[in-house]
C-alpha cells in the first residue's frame, strides 16, 4: 500500500472485476490465513487460570461496556469495522491499572499483571485484525499479481 494515500484510493487503483470462482477462492484463502494466524497464536496462549469470587469496581466512565466489545471484536472475525477496532484497542492501551480485583489477596498483585498484560494482548489481536482485512481487501481489489494469476488460471483450466 502506498504510504500516505487513503484506503479508497488504493480500492480505486486496479480494481479487477472478480469471477464468482475468484471471490470463493478469495473467501476461502482468507479463511485458510486466519486459521493459520489463530493456530499459531494458540501455541503461545497459556490457560487462564480460573478466578472466583472477583469484584467489578466501579464503572463511571462505562469501561466495562468497551471491554466487552473489544473481547467480542477480538473473538468474533469481521464483527466490527476497522475504525471501531482501532478505537477500541487505543481505548485499551489508555486505560491505567486492573480494572478487577482478584478475590485471593496472596496473588493479587499478580492477577492484576495479568489483566493488565492480556489487556494489551486484546488491543494487540484488534490492530492485527485490522491490518488482516486491510490487506486480504488490497489482494482482493488491487493485487495485479493475484488478478493475473486468477486471469491465467480462467484462461487456461487445463494448468490446474
Amino acid at each position: 500500500l502506498k504510504k500516505g494515500a487513503s484506503f479508497s484510493e488504493h480500492k480505486a487503483i486496479n480494481q479487477p472485476i472478480q469471477s464468482k470462482k475468484q471471490k470463493e477462492i478469495n473467501m476461502k484463502t482468507t479463511f485458510l490465513s486466519l486459521s493459520a494466524v489463530l493456530s499459531s497464536a494458540s501455541a503461545f496462549n497459556v490457560q487462564p487460570t480460573h478466578i472466583c469470587a472477583t469484584k467489578l469496581q466501579s464503572s463511571p466512565n462505562g469501561e466495562m461496556e468497551i471491554f466487552e466489545r473489544a473481547v467480542e471484536c477480538a473473538e468474533k472475525f469481521g464483527v466490527c469495522d476497522i475504525e471501531k477496532m482501532e478505537e477500541l484497542a487505543k481505548e485499551l492501551e489508555e486505560f491505567n491499572g486492573a480494572y478487577f480485583e482478584s478475590a485471593d489477596e496472596d496473588n493479587a498483585a499478580a492477577m492484576m499483571q495479568k489483566e493488565v498484560n492480556d489487556r494489551r494482548d486484546i488491543a494487540e489481536i484488534l490492530k492485527l485484525q485490522g491490518e488482516l482485512r486491510l490487506r486480504m481487501d488490497y489482494l482482493d481489489n488491487a493485487n495485479l499479481f493475484a488478478h493475473d494469476v486468477h486471469q491465467m488460471a480462467e484462461a487456461y483450466p487445463e494448468l490446474d
